[in-house]
């Protein structure tokens, strides 16, 4: 693909996206939020092109918009997670096969700095644009505005999957991968899991589902020795992280 080919590829893509309202991106949300694109290139590495839409979220002219600027304006106490997020990213799609890269998209969240110079959060899209047979040569990148419907100041890293991929959420380290991976539960147990987070006691849920009290509580051991807890507390915690119940 010739460079003035790529461009006029990558805006009109840009502008197909506006078109849609974004759906590519943003299939489970409703509201209409400020966003801006670009596309990355990751041999380079360089941002290419970005959409005019920056000045609207951040106040800068899209001509100016690099990587260097972006990494400038991240927040200073976000710049440590930022690379951490991103280095946990690469790894993950490094560790697909090639062929699967395209169906995941990376999300993660943090703050940068406004023209006006006050900070917003935005919400970081990531999904490849251009493969190889080798590598995923460019990306495109959505960042949106989402500093009023986001309550946590904790940011967050998740990878979703599309085409019945698999989705890993609240990602930290590696590990988290691999536990999201192995971590199965049965019918049954989501049952007592969502009954459990309704506060339910084990003859609560015993008499609901017509099962004996020894069969809720083997089933609930079962269930503490998956997650690897102690407690109903770290493990309701652990199944919502995941989005499990």
């Amino acid at each position: 693909m010739e460079w003035n080919e790529f461009l006029k590829t990558a805006n009109n893509l840009i502008e197909r996206l506006k078109l849609v309202e974004s759906k590519e991106f943003n299939d489970h949300l409703d509201l209409k939020l400020d966003l801006y694109y670009f596309i990355y290139d990751c041999i380079e590495p360089k941002i290419i092109t970005c959409s005019n839409e920056v000045f609207q979220v951040l106040g800068y002219k899209a001509e100016y918009f690099s990587l260097e600027h972006l990494f400038d304006i991240i927040h200073p106490q976000d710049k440590e997670i930022f690379m951490k997020h991103e280095h946990l990213a690469l790894d993950f799609c490094l560790s697909l096969p090639i062929e699967q890269q395209k169906h995941y998209k990376i999300i993660h969240d943090y703050r940068l700095r406004h023209a006006n110079s006050e900070y917003i959060r935005i919400m970081q899209q990531t999904a490849a644009y251009e493969i190889s047979d080798k590598a995923v040569l460019k990306t495109i990148v959505q960042h949106m505005d989402v500093s009023n419907i986001k309550t946590s100041d904790i940011p967050e890293l998740h990878f979703i999957g599309s085409n019945g991929f698999p989705s890993y959420y609240n990602i930290q380290s590696k590990a988290d991968i691999n536990i999201q991976s192995s971590l199965k539960f049965t019918k049954r147990e989501i049952q007592i899991i969502k009954l459990l987070d309704e506060a339910k006691t084990s003859e609560e849920i015993a008499n609901e589902l017509f099962i004996s009290i020894h069969t809720v509580r083997t089933h609930r051991k079962n269930i503490l020795q998956k997650t690897g807890c102690e407690n109903t507390i770290d493990l309701l915690k652990i199944v919502k992280n995941l989005k499990m119940i």
